[in-house]
């Protein structure tokens, strides 16, 4: 994109939630923003729903700037009470669509992304001039996936399924969805506007893990989604052939206390571990010999596991919508196993455990895999994608 010298291109990304915590879809937005800002030369700004003035987790540019409207929408979560819920999200949804539509008259940005939270009811309404664009970081029926996995009822799961087919609706009406992966493209095969594009690795590093430590590890938001539980059950058969082998599993979130209890019910308490969240993930993969990816489901793209495979560990995973089939080769940089077989991902795990020249020959393969994600390549799609997008103001040229 040929940018006019006399003004930046404005972009301002809307984000559900905040930017205190280490999940995946924070971490990907800093350093898109970061590159956008610092790289590129764009006017880059945050919109962020939680901050409730909570240090920003990930190191984040000086040029990058941020709103945080502290709404409190994710307070709903705690609430027990159904009917007390839907009150509570209506209203806090209608504050946050008053309060994004005067900051986006105010900023009047070029491209406005959205991430798909609440916004995504009213945002194609809004009529500040700028091209509207969505991120799906997660599958488009995800709100069905959880609501059917956690058995809520009959009304939150009528209530999901609308929610997810207006969602779907909006998501037509954007100018742009940006997905994922090839496999969550396949379900919008009817939207003319869909392109794929990756998440970016934050760094490519020069040091790798030797694969010769008898350390496992798994990271993530310690959650249902995650699958945690069903990697310690799976454990339980590693540890009783290798218990010489351990697992870390590093994150945190509101099942720490149910997993370290099922540690201590599975015998496991001396060979498994709960490691803090930390912002320097890779002195752990460095040290690590594979990585195991649990999750159950919510997945379009487990930055994790490029993470880890640039650090040259090879990855297990259960085969969970929609995204470790995408980057895993199964056989080569890594296995995929049926979600929830945990009895498939103790065999596969033991089959790398048993085998050094395997591990290390997977783990060669997952590092040249996971250079296509450099941050470099990912961001010249993005630039591409915007550049091809009717922006109005008439002093940019494309």
């Amino acid at each position: 994109m040929k940018k006019n010298q006399d003004k930046k291109i404005k972009i301002v990304y809307l984000l559900p939630g905040g930017l205190y915590n280490s999940g995946g879809m924070e971490r990907v937005t800093s350093i898109k923003a970061n590159y956008l800002a610092d790289a590129a030369g764009y006017d880059v700004s945050i919109v962020t729903t939680e901050q409730m003035g909570r240090p920003v987790f990930y190191p984040l540019s000086e040029k990058v700037t941020l709103y945080h409207l502290n709404i409190g929408i994710h307070e709903n979560f705690g609430k027990e009470n159904y009917m007390e819920k839907c009150i509570s999200r209506f209203r806090k949804a209608r504050q946050y669509r008053i309060e994004i539509e005067k900051l986006l008259l105010e900023i009047r940005p070029d491209i406005t992304v959205t991430t798909l939270g609440l916004e995504i009811d009213f945002i194609n309404k809004i009529k500040d001039g700028s091209v509207k664009i969505g991120e799906l970081h997660f599958p488009g029926n995800f709100r069905s996936l959880m609501a059917r996995k956690l058995s809520v009822g009959f009304i939150p799961n009528l209530v999901a399924r609308i929610r997810t087919n207006n969602m779907q609706k909006q998501c037509r009406k954007l100018t742009r969805l940006i997905v994922l992966t090839e496999e969550e493209k396949t379900s919008w095969k009817n939207n003319q506007n869909v392109v794929v594009i990756a998440n970016p690795l934050p760094v490519f590093p020069d040091k790798i893990s030797s694969l010769e430590q008898k350390k496992a590890i798994a990271v993530g938001r310690l959650a249902h989604e995650k699958g945690f539980d069903l990697l310690i059950d799976a454990w339980k058969a590693v540890a009783e052939k290798h218990p010489d082998w351990s697992l870390d599993i590093v994150g945190g979130g509101n099942q720490k206390e149910i997993l370290l209890q099922k540690i201590t019910d599975n015998g496991l308490d001396e060979m498994v571990k709960i490691r803090e969240a930390t912002d320097n993930i890779y002195d752990y993969y460095q040290n690590h010999s594979m990585l195991i990816f649990p999750s159950r489901y919510l997945e379009s793209f487990g930055m994790v596991q490029i993470e880890a495979m640039s650090c040259g560990l090879p990855v297990v995973a259960f085969n969970a919508p929609c995204g470790p089939k995408d980057i895993i080769s199964d056989g080569m940089n890594g296995f995929l196993v049926k979600t929830g077989d945990t009895e498939g991902l103790s065999e596969k795990i033991l089959t790398l455990i048993e085998s050094d020249d395997l591990r290390q020959t997977m783990g060669k393969a997952a590092r040249k895999t996971s250079e296509n994600y450099r941050v470099e390549k990912v961001m010249q799609l993005w630039e591409r994608t915007f550049g091809e997008l009717p922006i109005q103001n008439s002093k940019f040229k494309i």
